[in-house]
């Protein structure tokens, strides 16, 4: 929040250094060319305390072209002290994904056990199939908390996609054929994994992989040289675009390659 609210004070003052006709001759542009009223619409919760739509970058779009929209909320249950905090952040609640249809909303659950479990809705393509995450009530035994693997909800149901032989995975987008990306651990170890380091500082994890899920198949987009990539948006041409290691050698910063 303090960065929204860091680059609205720079809009602001920026706004405010433009001289005085300048203003005037926008503000009419403004006035003859926007017609539409919006309004603020509170989505709620699950019986907790917050909710949320996750930051623009994590995947998108967050709201289709019939006007659906995936978020987050925040149910009753306390936080479990094993949680993925990848997933779950900070609490104190167990959050799932939301779905607002036609005005209502619908909480889409997490693989079993449902309520124990966090989810997270990432991305909705205009047929309403939802790409995000939950986690599956397993203890990853490299880092110590629940794992959480990539989903697809589809007419009804959550589908796991798995991982390539780790214990963590994500799915972050979908396009209208279907297409999902996301990343997903495979089981070679990794000191230098972007999961584990970039997310818990850990040291103990494995190789993070880019995917294209499609039809239950999962394919491993390769790296540009080094042990990890990730991948985070799909286009409607299946186009994918994300990040990658490019060799193995530790940056002395960052830690990571």
């Amino acid at each position: 929040m303090k960065h929204f609210t860091f680059f609205t004070t720079l809009a602001l003052l920026a706004a405010l250094a433009i001289p005085d006709q300048t203003t005037a001759q926008y503000a009419q542009q403004e006035n003859k060319s926007h017609h539409h009223k919006y309004r603020l619409i509170d989505l709620g919760t699950f019986g907790g305390p917050q909710g949320f739509i996750n930051p623009t970058g994590n995947g998108e779009p967050y709201i289709n072209n019939v006007g659906d929209t995936v978020a987050n909320a925040q149910t009753a249950i306390p936080l479990p002290p094993d949680s993925n905090g990848f997933l779950c952040g900070a609490g104190p609640n167990v959050n799932h994904a939301l779905r607002r249809h036609n005005r209502q909303i619908t909480d889409l659950g997490a693989l079993s056990p449902s309520d124990q479990n966090c989810s997270n809705a990432l991305g909705i393509n205009d047929k309403g199939e939802i790409a995000g995450q939950s986690e599956n009530g397993v203890i990853d035994p490299l880092l110590g908390l629940i794992e959480a693997h990539g989903v697809v909800w589809k007419d009804g149901k959550i589908i796991d996609l798995g991982t390539f032989g780790g214990n963590q995975s994500a799915a972050s987008s979908i396009n209208n054929q279907g297409q999902v990306t996301g990343f997903a651990l495979n089981a070679i170890p990794d000191p230098l994994s972007i999961y584990g380091v970039f997310f818990f500082g850990s040291t103990n994890s494995t190789q993070t992989r880019g995917f294209l899920w499609q039809n239950g198949r999962k394919r491993d987009l390769g790296t540009l040289g080094g042990p990890d990539t990730f991948a985070v948006f799909v286009n409607a041409r299946g186009q994918v675009s994300g990040g990658s290691y490019t060799n193995w050698t530790p940056n002395p910063t960052t830690g990571l390659a």
